[in-house]
Formats: structure tokens, C-alpha cells, sequence
């Protein structure tokens, strides 16, 4: 399976849940061009360094908080729309964040506010493309690969690429923010 094929399914997920997705993001869009994503990378490096963000040790674990502000970046300075996406990484010897249909159900009904919840988070760009700016970070913590400068950890990661569990790949399972309110990772009004 490719990641378009399963945003169609956290698509039908978030719908299935009645979740409000923020930004109609299917049909996907046409590709967008490699001098947009240039600009889309400096974007997120001068954000993330403005917000103190300057290493993987500051990004590790941030995943939220960092996507929320550089989706509101994208949208500002650049009028780029994107989609919270929630979900995991998937390696052939590790899941980051392990998520499935019994983990999003047992959090809705129970949610744990003061915890950190199992879930990813990232950016899906209008054409599928996955920004991701936190998930080398966490990486370079739990591998201990040393602590790197934040713009080596932000990943654009092309809608088509094919999908290898030995380098890992993203696993979208819902769409939107209604999630992220509604088990009190985030407040209604920092959105």
C-alpha cells in the first residue's frame, strides 16, 4: 500500500469518527513544484529556529505544538495549505507511536489529559507530500546518533515515493485537529 491510498483510508476513518477536517484535502492536488518546497524548507528552518527549535533535542517529542506553528506559517507567509495528519512510523524492527483503530477508541473514551498520547504528528501538504519535522529528531535521540541542527531534521518526503520498511515509512490514521482537542493535547484556543 502507498501513503495515498492510506490517507484515502484516514480519510475514511476521520469521517467514520464525524471529525471535521480542516482543509479539503482530496482530490489531491498537483504536484507542487520543487522551488515551492525550496522555499517550503526555508520556511521551516527559520520557524523553527525563531521558536528555539535549533536541534533534534528540541524537537524530539514536540511533534504537535511544532506542526500546528508551521502550519500556520505555510498558510501566512507562504498561502500554502496543509493537514494535520496523525498516525506512526513503521519500521520491519520498530513502530514510533503505535496507533490502531482500539488505541484511537480507548483514547476518545478515556482520554488521559495530563499524558502524552501515542500518536504522530505531521503535515500532509495538498499534493500528499509528508512534512515531517520532528520524526528524525526523535530518531536521533532513541538511536543515539548525536543531536543534529534542526534543518537536517525536517523531511519532505514526495507524495509517490515507494514505501520500505527498512527505512520506514509514515501511517496516516486521521485527518484534522478534532482528534487533537478532543483528547486534550491541544486547546481550542491555541488552534
Amino acid at each position: 500500500m502507498d501513503y495515498k491510498k492510506r490517507l484515502e483510508e484516514a480519510f475514511s476513518k476521520t469521517k467514520n469518527l464525524d471529525f471535521t477536517i480542516d482543509i479539503p484535502l482530496f482530490p489531491l492536488k498537483v504536484v507542487i513544484p520543487k522551488e515551492i518546497k525550496k522555499h517550503i524548507f526555508q520556511l521551516c528552518t527559520d520557524a523553527l529556529n525563531h521558536y528555539g527549535y535549533v536541534s533534534s533535542s528540541e524537537l524530539a517529542a514536540k511533534c504537535t505544538p511544532v506542526h500546528l506553528m508551521i502550519q500556520s506559517h505555510l498558510k501566512s507567509n507562504l498561502n500554502i495549505d496543509s493537514c494535520i495528519t496523525i498516525g506512526d512510523l513503521y519500521w520491519d524492527d520498530y513502530i514510533y507511536c503505535e496507533m490502531t483503530g482500539d488505541s484511537i477508541k480507548k483514547e476518545l473514551e478515556n482520554p488521559k489529559v495530563h499524558e502524552t498520547i501515542k500518536a504522530h504528528v505531521w503535515l500532509t501538504l495538498l499534493d500528499g507530500t509528508i512534512l515531517d519535522c520532528t520524526a528524525q529528531a526523535h530518531l536521533d535521540l532513541l538511536q543515539d546518533r548525536g543531536v543534529h541542527p534542526a534543518h537536517e531534521c525536517i523531511m519532505l518526503v514526495e507524495p509517490n515515493k515507494s514505501e520500505d520498511a527498512k527505512s520506514g515509512y509514515h501511517r496516516p490514521f486521521l485527518l484534522g485537529t478534532d482528534f487533537l482537542t478532543k483528547t486534550g493535547m491541544v486547546r481550542v484556543g491555541y488552534l
